[in-house]
């Protein structure tokens, strides 16, 4: 069956049915085909420098014609690629290598050199669109057989991946990621896009993220589609790089999406050929004349994806709390449920649906309870139809007086009718009532008495109890993330006490 494959045999297969597609980036690709003749080239090198099926290759880069080209030659040869934001600092990029243990440690360009040690071997991949590749350091000696040919061997529940949790509440965290649990997240997005060889899938975002990679590379490669990765998300070339490739599909994020939003227009985007966008909104839908889009819940632990509705313009809102692109029905093979303080618990029906576990000193830990429910750290609840709504990170919760404050139900009026566009809401300790709102703004149009008589006309419990002035909002270098944790450590340059 479908689902019995691994990642080595699925992109086999793929070049097979569609030798004509394209594989690479939007500014560098080569046929799918060719991509497959050069992978296996490489994954032969890999293999006579000693590397081996099981063994961990650390990518330290952005999305790059090179690093896909070297991932798809990892799955070849069977290795377990983990995919680390090269932004981090360097102490603690090392600190996260120590922890992974990897074989050999890649590096694409100059601009991101992974850190030395003689711990793993230095792998230089910035020629290997090229056909070549070197491998530093002392090589073990190598397998037998043709290297090419490993990967097709895995079984299913061997891991294929390591993808690190964002870190905003500790050093980031290796999710393990098993051959199967791509290839379930792969075929059921490419269903529910409703990819076919005939569609270009195009992933502007960078690949240590489940989106471009499960979303994108894997889905699109179930269908025999073409895949664009692209170097760094652009919201001023989007469309004008959409309709140059001739993208048919858009694998985005919540703030990707809210940046097209923000500085692009109708006028820029005519012309293109989406059809559909993942993680989008009625909104975005209407605005770009985009026929279907998806909005979901889920995060690299729970298989990648969870929960999934589809939007058409002139789709009502789902839910007036929460982020709404999060709402949605729950997957074939998996099951939720919440717990009595609302924390959504999730469970596969399938075997290595979800992730394999978090890599703890080597080990890889479950992580799930005695009935196998992993606990998300997200609030959520179910509509009438049993639709799931996520409301908010239960790390990142208001609670005045016990009960919750919506964010983004804030956030939102803030947002619509105060003109803010960049401000966050976050808290400070409170004796009384235990946390109170306070409203970060970096926002040069920021109108003080148009945002006050907008905060008025919220329930007493919402109402921010001082605005902080503050240069930049903390984000996440993956995907521009606000990270609320790290807002009360930012140097204030005015304060607005409210009554």
């Amino acid at each position: 069956m479908f689902s019995n494959q691994n990642l080595a045999q699925l992109i086999t297969s793929a070049a097979k049915r569609s030798p004509q597609a394209l594989f690479g980036t939007d500014t560098v690709s080569m046929q799918l085909a060719d991509a497959l003749e050069l992978a296996r080239k490489l994954a032969r090198q890999l293999g006579a420098a000693g590397l081996r099926r099981g063994s961990t290759v650390a990518f330290i880069g952005v999305t790059s014609e090179h690093y896909l080209i070297l991932w798809m030659a990892s799955q070849l040869t069977g290795l377990r690629t983990a995919l680390i934001n090269p932004h981090y600092p360097q102490e603690l990029l090392r600190d996260m290598l120590v922890d992974l243990r990897p074989d050999a440690v890649a590096f694409f360009d100059d601009q991101f050199v992974a850190p030395a040690s003689a711990d793993w071997r230095q792998l230089d991949a910035r020629r290997a669109w090229a056909g070549e590749l070197t491998l530093t350091g002392v090589a073990p000696t190598p397998a037998e057989g043709d290297a090419a040919e490993w990967g097709a061997q895995c079984e299913g529940g061997e891991i294929a991946s390591f993808m690190h949790t964002s870190g905003t509440s500790g050093r980031p965290k290796f999710c393990a990621q098993s051959h199967t649990y791509f290839i379930r997240l792969g075929r059921f997005i490419a269903d529910s896009m409703n990819y076919t060889w005939r569609d270009v899938v195009y992933a502007p975002m960078p690949m240590f993220h489940i989106n471009p990679l499960g979303y994108g590379v894997v889905a699109g490669l179930t269908a025999g589609a073409s895949v664009f990765g692209t170097k760094r998300f652009s919201s001023a070339d989007f469309w004008s790089t959409v309709k140059r490739i001739g993208a048919t599909a858009a694998v985005l994020h919540g703030t990707p999406l809210k940046m097209l939003l923000k500085d692009t227009t109708p006028k820029d985007s005519e012309g293109h050929n989406l059809r559909c966008v993942f993680f989008a909104s009625q909104e975005f839908l209407s605005r770009f004349s985009v026929p279907m889009g998806i909005t979901l819940y889920g995060s690299t632990e729970a298989g990648g994806l969870c929960h999934l509705w589809q939007l058409r313009p002139g789709d009502a809102e789902p839910a007036v709390e929460g982020p709404t692109q999060y709402a949605g029905r729950c997957r074939f093979d998996m099951e939720a449920t919440l717990s009595d303080e609302g924390e959504i618990l999730v469970r596969q029906l399938s075997e290595n649906t979800m992730f394999s576990g978090y890599l703890r000193d080597g080990v890889i830990d479950p992580s799930v309870d005695a009935q196998g429910w992993f606990h998300t750290g997200d609030r959520g609840r179910f509509d009438q139809y049993n639709n799931l709504v996520f409301i908010e990170r239960l790390s990142e919760a208001i609670r005045v007086n016990g009960e919750y404050v919506p964010i983004d139900y804030v956030e939102r009026k803030l947002e619509t009718e105060a003109g803010l566009t960049e401000f966050a809401l976050w808290s400070r300790p409170d004796e009384v009532s235990g946390q109170r709102p306070v409203l970060f703004v970096t926002d040069p149009n920021f109108d003080l008495a148009r945002t006050t008589a907008v905060i008025e006309t919220l329930p007493r419990i919402m109402r921010p109890v001082e605005i902080l002035r503050i240069a930049a909002l903390p984000r996440d270098t993956g995907v521009n993330k606000v990270q609320r944790r790290r807002l009360a450590g930012e140097p204030v340059l005015a304060r607005h006490a409210l009554a």
